[in-house]
């Protein structure tokens, strides 16, 4: 049973969660260049990445948010989840499927 969840944990999850913890840098500095008007924020594609990176990361983001609002500008919940993804994919799984007694 340990393989099998070794082989989930290693060849899927941890890798989604590499991506999604990508896909978070990539909101964040995104976020930044269009506040900043270093990036046209009118430009389409541009916009729809920024949509489709927003869509992926509110369902996570929205509920955190209600217990840790944000600070001025500074979107707090987007740090904890960066903070988070390494702990969980790099401590937790790993001491959990190692946990599982069969």
């Amino acid at each position: 049973m340990q393989d099998l969840l070794g082989a989930l944990y290693g060849y899927f999850i941890s890798p989604i969660l590499t991506i999604y913890f990508f896909a978070i840098f990539a909101y964040v500095i995104l976020g930044w260049l269009m506040t900043a008007g270093v990036v046209d924020s009118r430009n389409q594609t541009l916009r729809s990445i920024y949509s489709f990176l927003h869509s992926i990361i509110e369902p996570v983001a929205g509920p955190i948010r209600r217990f840790v609002p944000p600070i001025g500008n500074l979107d707090l919940s987007v740090l904890i989840i960066l903070l988070a993804i390494p702990f969980v994919r790099d401590w937790l799984l790993p001491r959990l499927i190692l946990a599982v007694p069969f």
